[in-house]
């Protein structure tokens, strides 16, 4: 049962133009190991409920199909055309929403960690995930061994808003950083999957780095050998929490009606 806690408020825009709120919903859930349809029956059960809601985007972790796995051969898909992708591209359709989820990505030989948006227009993104993760193998967590490597942080639009997405490990490299700055997003995107996340200040130095908006998951619940704590958190543009989970590993939706101006406002 996922308790869903509504929090609402806005964030400062001073771009002298009328500012555009959309409602969010930030999900912690236990995606199971290796058991696709059953994560997915999952995320459109959450997804259904989120929209219900009044919510125009969903967000879940990194990798929330599969979480982490040896068996690639098997589990990873390709995007858009893969099975999965498919599911939560024709619920977006018929919900009229945007959904950003966690997967590992089949494109020929290679195998990436990306994170995909979809809306009612089909596959809006896919980001694949660049400065991995490299250390020991509990709970299959050295992306080194079985992933290749993305091109960094990329502009997009999603359902009109500027936008750019990192993952989990990449925001470790001030290039990463950096590069989503450039970018000159209205709103950043940080799906993670991690046993627990920093004090607010480390992800927050980013948000203000950047200079706009960042939605930030996590998963909760067994990741193999882990027992992880979530923690979604909305942070605005100078830095500072707007909306928190719980990081005592229970299961949460967090809503937030994020306010973005209507324009960028130049460089930062």
């Amino acid at each position: 049962m996922v308790l869903c806690i509504v929090t609402v408020g806005a964030g400062e825009s001073d771009s002298g133009v009328e500012p555009r709120s959309i409602k969010v919903a930030l999900v912690q859930f236990d995606s199971v190991p290796e058991k696709t349809d059953h994560n997915l029956d999952e995320m459109e059960r959450l997804v259904r409920a989120a929209v219900e809601q009044g919510t125009r985007w969903v967000m879940f972790h990194e990798g929330c199909l599969t979480d982490y796995t040896p068996h690639l051969d098997e589990l990873a898909e390709p995007v858009p055309e893969g099975t999965s992708c498919q599911r939560m591209i024709q619920l977006a359709r018929e919900l009229g929403c945007y959904i950003i989820f966690g997967m590992s990505e089949r494109d020929g030989v290679k195998v990436y960690i990306s994170q995909v948006f979809v809306g009612p227009e089909g596959l809006v993104c896919q980001y694949r995930k660049s400065w991995l993760w490299k250390g020991d193998d509990e709970g299959y967590r050295n992306e080194w061994a079985r992933y290749d490597t993305g091109t960094g942080p990329e502009r997009f639009q999603i359902d009109g808003v500027v936008a750019t997405c990192f993952i989990c490990a990449d925001a470790d490299a001030p290039r990463c950083i950096e590069r989503a700055r450039l970018v000159e997003p209205q709103v950043v995107f940080f799906p993670n999957n991690r046993v627990g996340l920093p004090d607010f200040p480390a992800f927050g130095a980013y948000a203000a780095r950047i200079g706009a908006p960042m939605l930030v998951t996590n998963r909760v619940g067994k990741s193999w050998d882990y027992d992880c704590e979530g923690g979604c958190v909305v942070f605005d543009a100078n830095g500072e929490v707007l909306a928190k989970a719980n990081r005592t590993g229970k299961e949460e939706v967090l809503y937030y009606n994020l306010t973005i101006p209507s324009v960028v406002t130049g460089k930062r």
